[in-house]
């Protein structure tokens, strides 16, 4: 994983879940970069605290220290340079729905020694011009594939038998001048994975099932703001909350006069929560129907107003009954329908150790502020 400040409360919840409630005992590198965390006051010790308590031990920080591993390239400079040969990479707000061991043991991972997921979007329908025309394909000089996107919210890779296609790796992400970027021909990292491989020609296994999405939905319009992945069975098994990120509640700095708060809860999060500081969003499972051929897999952006927040930007389908190759199912029906509690009682205790301990330095910081008093001795 890689952390930044305002990601401290979803890792935190991750890893707890992850530990207490699905029993999982593999080890965590947690990455970050030095000068980002010390933009907030104490803002990684809830991730200090949690990881002197794991009863495993299985948690390390390691400090991203290359000046050009920023923003996206940070998840590549934390693959390259893991201590694990193999490698599940989960983005800090991407919570399984049970223990990820076993894809250490899958077909698909020992066959070929790396698992990829797929994006929303394919040619057919893409959000970044990646269709048969982008001059991706002569930059790369290989010709077009035709397959859906890639989302890198979860990679599974065996590092030593897929070094040279992480060696091109690397050089797509820090070569400069870096015409990916310049370009605008890939967003970000996500697509640069496969990319890799694919331009090496050495295997790799996309899962098949397209992504659900987790959401709300109300008087018959959906709102999803969940990225479902599945397993290569097409059961559900990661819940990439890319909206709605979990903030553990609003963190005031008494030390700093001209903030108000470090961390803030959006509006609509502090009208919708109840036990909690963060909304809950997952009342229902959007997904496509396994009879339904992928061409008919389109997945749309939009509002839904008054029943969503005019800033809450929608993915799915906006009325789902009148798509017959997507069907909606509650969440309350589903094995893992107390795992979003989880993780807002865990956010929330990590904003509470967050608060706890700017509390005490700006104590520490007001004690050493007072002035001297010297009393006389009237002589």
């Amino acid at each position: 994983m890689v952390v930044y400040p305002k990601m401290v409360p979803s890792t935190y919840a991750t890893i707890h879940v992850l530990r207490e409630v699905l029993q999982c005992h593999l080890p965590i590198e947690i990455w970050f970069r030095a000068d980002e965390m010390r933009k907030v006051t104490a803002s990684i010790d809830p991730l200090h605290q949690l990881a002197s308590n794991d009863s495993i031990g299985g948690i390390t920080f390691r400090e991203i220290d290359d000046p050009l591993a920023v923003e996206f390239a940070t998840k590549v400079f934390a693959i390259y340079h893991s201590a694990f040969d193999r490698v599940l990479f989960l983005d800090s707000d991407n919570v399984p729905v049970r223990d990820p061991s076993f894809l250490f043991q899958t077909p698909e991972f020992v066959e070929t020694g790396a698992v990829f997921w797929p994006d929303f979007w394919h040619p057919q329908h893409t959000l970044f011009y990646l269709g048969k025309d982008s001059l991706l394909w002569e930059l790369l000089a290989m010709p077009f594939v035709d397959m859906f996107e890639q989302e890198s919210g979860q990679l599974l890779i065996d590092r030593s038998r897929h070094a040279a296609a992480l060696e091109l790796l690397r050089f797509f992400t820090f070569h400069r001048p870096n015409l990916f970027v310049q370009l605008k021909l890939v967003w970000g990292d996500k697509d640069l994975f496969r990319l890799a491989w694919l331009k090496l020609a050495v295997p790799f296994h996309m899962i098949q099932s397209p992504p659900a999405v987790a959401g709300k939905a109300i008087n018959g319009s959906f709102c999803g703001m969940t990225m479902v992945q599945h397993d290569a069975q097409g059961g559900v098994l990661f819940l990439h909350r890319n909206s709605h990120k979990l903030t553990g509640g609003e963190i005031r700095n008494p030390a700093d006069e001209k903030r108000k708060a470090i961390r803030k809860v959006p509006k609509q999060q502090e009208e919708d929560a109840n036990d909690y500081p963060d909304a809950a969003i997952w009342t229902h499972l959007l997904s496509f129907r396994s009879s339904s051929p992928g061409s008919k897999y389109q997945i749309e952006t939009y509002h839904s107003t008054p029943e969503f927040s005019k800033d809450q930007v929608c993915y799915g389908q906006h009325h789902p009954d009148t798509n017959e190759n997507f069907h909606l199912q509650e969440f309350a029906a589903m094995d893992f329908s107390g795992l979003e509690t989880h993780l807002h009682r865990f956010a929330m205790e990590a904003g509470q150790l967050h608060q706890a301990k700017v509390d005490a330095i700006a104590k520490a910081q007001q004690q050493q502020r007072k002035p001297l008093r010297l009393q006389g001795t009237g002589n």
